[in-house]
This record gives structure tokens, sequence and C-alpha cells, in this order.
């Protein structure tokens, strides 16, 4: 970061009412996950000078509107000082979170001030509650504003050398069956609906047969082997180990498509703890599983035991929902962090495609906190995937290529 999270400490809550909010966040699981800011109007009281206690009420009046039109009825605000108010969200997440309070802060400036200069932007993260303090740090806005790139995941994979990436994208292995199978990743964003900020980063592994370039999708993977299932989810998690947040406060967590049947046993779940170069700690922080090959014939009690162990591991569980009239049946009795559904790997004309979408919101409605439209077809369709119901969309990323590596590398 340009500006250093340096850890402070506010003294001093200056608004008398602010206690029993304090109090309740500090019982929260908020503040670990980076849901927690300050966002301060401190630029345009040093702009207005003397006039500023003439100018404050209608400053406040305006910032309550604004955090009233971004917010959800369950997230919180509260002013507790002269120029600041504490927000803590609970629909989004770490730099999802902070974002959404960037744009609400922008816009106060910009109406106020007639235009926004980046060192006007100040928002701090919430790191320790202790009574009436506050343990702050400095966010770089630079950093909060990728967040607000929808289109693609340049940004992030930027962050990341070429030649690192090189070493872990594309990876072939020989198959049980003598073939020989290429995985091709790409690095995709999953946006807030409601929100318009990125609020996770997914890893969409590309599976072909290296003589035809046959895709093999998702739902043929029962055809595979248990040891080809788990080299798969080995090299998966190995590009995914390239993007997982050091700070899941600060940083968008991760989602990693994975086998239900490898992370079923031992060996498998034992992937997570020796992720190269990524401490276990890291992984409970950052990463989410979605088990994509979840069908009628996963028995009911294993599921439910192997979503927990893995839920102790990570960050969440998701699972991958196939199209049809009682999609949810085979999920039943395990509490999922998120449901998806992927309208890539639906063979209907775009037409169909709304109807389909309100179908399946309507099922996965309430059954999970997170209801994902993955791989749609373009914004027209994010809009479709909103209005049906959707929390969370993404669009689908071209597998990344040899070509594009070593263009980034020249």
């Amino acid at each position: 970061m340009s500006r250093p999270q340096v850890g402070m400490t506010v003294a001093k809550i200056t608004a008398a009412d602010a206690a029993a909010v304090l109090e309740r966040l500090s019982g929260s699981d908020r503040v670990e996950k980076g849901a927690v800011y300050v966002i301060s109007v401190e630029a345009i009281r040093e702009r207005s000078g003397d006039r500023w206690p003439k100018k404050r009420d209608d400053v406040w009046g305006y910032l309550g509107r604004k955090l009233n039109e971004y917010l959800s009825y369950q997230d919180v605000h509260h002013r507790i000082s002269e120029t600041d108010v504490l927000v803590a969200m609970t629909t989004e997440d770490g730099v999802a979170a902070q974002a959404v309070g960037m744009k609400v802060l922008e816009d106060v400036l910009e109406f106020f001030l007639g235009s926004v200069d980046r060192m006007d932007v100040r928002i701090r993260t919430v790191s320790k509650i202790e009574g009436d303090e506050l343990t702050v740090a400095d966010l770089d806005p630079a950093e909060i504003a990728v967040a607000l790139e929808t289109q693609g995941a340049q940004s992030y994979r930027r962050q990341v050398s070429a030649e690192r990436e090189r070493e872990r994208n594309p990876v072939s292995f020989v198959a049980s069956n003598g073939q020989r199978l290429q995985i091709d990743f790409a690095l995709e964003h999953i946006v807030s609906l409601s929100h318009k900020v990125t609020a996770v980063l997914r890893v969409e592994p590309t599976v072909t047969y290296s003589a035809t370039g046959e895709v093999i999708p998702a739902r043929r993977f029962s055809k595979l082997s248990d040891e080809d299932l788990l080299a798969i989810d080995r090299a998966t998690l190995a590009f995914g180990a390239l993007f997982m947040p050091a700070d899941a406060r600060s940083q968008p967590p991760l989602i990693v498509p994975a086998s239900f049947r490898t992370m079923g046993s031992r060996k498998g779940r034992h992937l997570l703890t020796t992720i190269e170069g990524v401490t276990p700690e890291c992984v409970r922080q950052g990463v989410m599983l979605e088990f994509v090959d979840i069908d009628r014939g996963t028995p009911i009690g294993r599921m439910v035991e192997v979503v927990s162990l893995v839920g102790r591991l990570t960050r969440g569980v998701l699972a991958r929902l196939q199209p049809g009239r009682d999609a949810l049946s085979p999920v039943q009795g395990a509490r999922f962090n998120g449901l998806t559904l992927d309208f890539a790997d639906v063979a209907l004309p775009i037409s169909r495609v709304e109807d389909l979408m309100r179908a399946m919101a309507h099922q996965m409605r309430g059954k999970a906190p997170a209801l994902i439209a993955q791989g749609v077809a373009g914004f027209a369709h994010m809009d479709l995937a909103d209005k049906a119901g959707f929390t969370h969309a993404s669009m689908r990323a071209a597998p990344i290529t040899q070509t594009q590596l070593n263009r980034d590398v020249a």
C-alpha cells in the first residue's frame, strides 16, 4: 500500500450514544471479517473553515441519506465524533464492504466540494473494539477502488508476476485411463449485485483432453477417478494460492471449486493445510470451497459431515446446483454459506435464460446467505440475475493462455 496500515487508537468516542453499538459489534464477527470501518468528512470541515458549524448539519444530513441509500436495513451506521461515522456491514465483508463506504464518502465529497481528491477520501478499518476505544488503520483508497472494477480480474492478476503464474497455469497430467488431461485456469470477479462491487474472486479451471481439446465440464467429473479429481483439485488450489489474501479484511476472499469426493477424504482435506506458501490461518480466513459435484447420489449424512469438517478449515463452503425442478434436494440438511449455479454450463437459448434464472432463484431464496449466478453472458444478464433474486454474479472469464502470460512477461 502506498499509505501504510499503521495501527492507531481513537482514544475518545465523543458521541455519548455510541456505547450500545460498540458493545454489539465487539461481540460479532464483523470486525474480524473487515466489515467494520470508519469514514470521515474531515476534509469538508477543513475546507469549510469558520463556516463548518453552519454547514455541519447539512453535511451530516446528506451523509445519512447516502448511507441509507447504499446500506441495507441489517447494516449499521453510527456517528461517533464531529466528523466520523462508524459503519458495520452484514451484507458484505472486507474490501467489498469498504468499497461501499468509499462510494458513499465520494458522493458526499463531490456534492460539497465539487470534486473528489483521493487525499480527501479518509477511510479506516477497525481491527479492535475495547469499550469506547477503537483500534483503526488507514486504508488506501486506490486499493479499495480495485473492488469497483467489476469487468475483469486484471488488476488482481497484475499483483502476481507472470513468471509465477506460468509455473502453475496450465497444468497437465496423465489420467488413470491413460489419456493426458490439461487444466487451464482463469480468475473471475464475483460481483455483489446490490452494491456493484467485487465481493470475491473465483478460480475457474477448464479441464480438457489434450489430444482433442474436448472440454470436460464439472457435471461429468463423476466419470473421472478419485485420483484424477485429486490431481485437478491439487492444481486448482496451487493456482488459487497465488491470489489467496494475506489479509482478508483488506483483500477479497477467494472461491476455489473442488470435488466433494476429494474433500470427503482425509487425504483431500490435507491439501487445504499444506498449500505451498499459504498458512492454514490464511485458508481459514480467506478461502471458500465450492463443491461442484454434489448430486442425488451423494449420501446426505456424509455430505453434512464433510461440509462441517471443511468449514472448520476454510472461510466457508458453497454447493453448485444443477438446474431442475427439485435442484436443492441433494444439498438438504447441510448448512452452506452459498449456493451457485453455472450458467455457462447450461445449454439453453439466451431467450430462455431469464426464465431459468427466475425459477432457480425462487427455489434457492432463503436457503443460503449467498446465491451466485456464475458464468453469465454479459452485463445485461447480470441485471437479469439481480432482478431474479440472485445476490451475486460473475461473467465467465476466458482461460489465461500462454500467449497472454508471455506478453505479460515481455
